[in-house]
């Protein structure tokens, strides 16, 4: 066995039957779904999916309104979600962080303590990246870095499909605060690039128009490395944050004020990083070729106007260009004995490192689907069709799959230990199927 991701595996199931593979591709599309929002939990979902279209296609046969069973599917589904971040517990202990990268990682401790130890490094705010290893050992590396709350300006530049990100190596980087809609405006850029021969990331306010469509095309021939990234935040603050970007870049932040057209960029006007990796919310650069002078002088800058600054809240926006400056980012190399070993433990690490950022960003919950068993029985539903009733038992039947499979799967009477579980006193309890015992899931770190 190579793998057993959900997402991974459910990627490699097609059927010859067209009917049969519709199936398939909406149980694909829960999953991968899945994986975009909250990078892991997609076993789970995937068995939530084929329980719910299972149960719904009963009563379709019996011929209720696929429309009213999806409006009360919608409805049940809202309250469980409320339901569960009432439930959820916000993370506060590394202890916790890397519980639930060990969980993710498929009881891998190594991962566990790797990610904790990368999210102890760089702190609430730091970046964390993942990159092959050349060796057969999986480390921890702390570099310079620079992040920022903006990504990719379309999917076209998504070089890892099961991640939804782009990552390219030994990038050119051009930073602008203007709107790029012309192929005029772009092309100079473009030919020095190829050029080059290194990938091309350009921020910018916005591109679109004929400057985004050649950037695309030139993606998807692979006539070379490009991706368009916008810009983050708005007004001021957009131009603050693509300065300090530029500087720790080493390249030239061609704003407006500039005095240099888009058409008259040279070598000397692109920054240079070792890795870019940018998704549809945020960007990663690591290893910027930044003059560690002039970084240091900003930071300088930034602190005596901090002093001068009677607005709280423009401090903490300049507080927060000084920690973006100063931080560092963590890399986590994974290595392995042989590829297909590398890119299975990789998978691994990169679901474990989503799920500690969807847990730090939403808390945690008792897991081995006891939050959902709970949330399922919380819920009171009132003022809904008959039909759309029926959707609401479609889901209300399908949540407790995901536990019926894990306890029969472990050779115990899943009836038996629903019950145990659903008329429990102790809201944290849940059943440990490695023991077969029903203990304090927080307590044994099963969330």
């Amino acid at each position: 066995i190579i793998t057993k991701d959900g997402v991974t595996v459910a990627k490699f199931v097609d059927f010859s039957d067209p009917f049969e593979n519709l199936g398939a591709q909406v149980i694909k599309q829960a999953s991968e779904e899945t994986n975009t929002s909250a990078g892991d939990g997609t076993t789970t979902a995937t068995v939530l999916a084929r329980a719910m279209l299972e149960k719904a296609q009963t009563h379709l046969a019996a011929g209720v309104s696929p429309i009213e069973i999806r409006r009360g599917i919608e409805i049940a589904v809202e309250a469980i979600v409320e339901e569960l971040k009432a439930q959820a517990k916000p993370v506060s202990t590394q202890e916790e962080i890397e519980q639930i990268a060990t969980i993710s990682a498929n009881g891998d401790k190594g991962i566990g303590k790797l990610i904790g130890s990368a999210v102890d490094s760089v702190g609430k705010d730091g970046a964390i990246t993942i990159q092959e290893a050349k060796s057969n050992e999986t480390s921890l590396e702390l570099t310079e870095g620079f992040r920022f709350d903006s990504g990719l300006l379309a999917n076209a530049f998504v070089t890892d499909e099961r991640r939804g990100v782009m990552k390219f190596e030994d990038c050119l980087i051009l930073v602008t605060d203007r709107a790029i809609t012309t192929i005029d405006e772009i092309l100079p850029t473009l030919e020095l690039a190829a050029r080059d021969g290194r990938a091309l990331i350009i921020v910018a306010e916005d591109i679109s128009g004929q400057a985004l469509a050649a950037m695309i095309m030139n993606a998807m021939k692979g006539s070379m490395k490009v991706a368009g990234i916008k810009a983050p935040r708005y007004g001021e603050e957009r131009r603050n944050i693509l300065s300090d970007l530029a500087i720790s870049v080493g390249g030239t932040f061609l704003s407006r004020d500039s005095g240099i057209p888009l058409t008259g960029v040279k070598m000397e006007n692109f920054g240079y990083a070792q890795t870019v990796e940018s998704n549809k919310f945020s960007t990663t650069i690591v290893g910027g070729d930044q003059d560690d002078e002039k970084v240091e002088k900003r930071i300088e800058a930034l602190k005596l106007e901090i002093e001068q600054e009677p607005s709280i809240s423009l401090c903490e926006k300049i507080q927060e260009r000084i920690t973006r400056l100063a931080s560092a980012v963590a890399i986590i190399k994974v290595g392995g004995l042989t590829e297909v070993e590398m890119i299975e433990r990789k998978h691994r690490v990169e679901d474990a490192l989503e799920a500690v950022n969807s847990a730090r960003q939403e808390g945690i919950l008792t897991g081995g689907s006891s939050a959902l068993l709970r949330a399922a029985k919380n819920i009171n539903i009132e003022d809904v069709t008959h039909e759309q009733s029926v959707g609401v038992d479609v889901v209300r039947s399908a949540i407790v799959e995901p536990f019926r499979k894990m306890v029969a799967n472990a050779g115990y009477s899943a009836d038996i230990y629903l019950e145990k579980i659903q008329n429990h006193t102790n809201t944290e309890a849940g059943f440990d199927v490695s023991t077969g015992e029903i203990v304090n899931m927080y307590t044994y770190g099963i969330i």
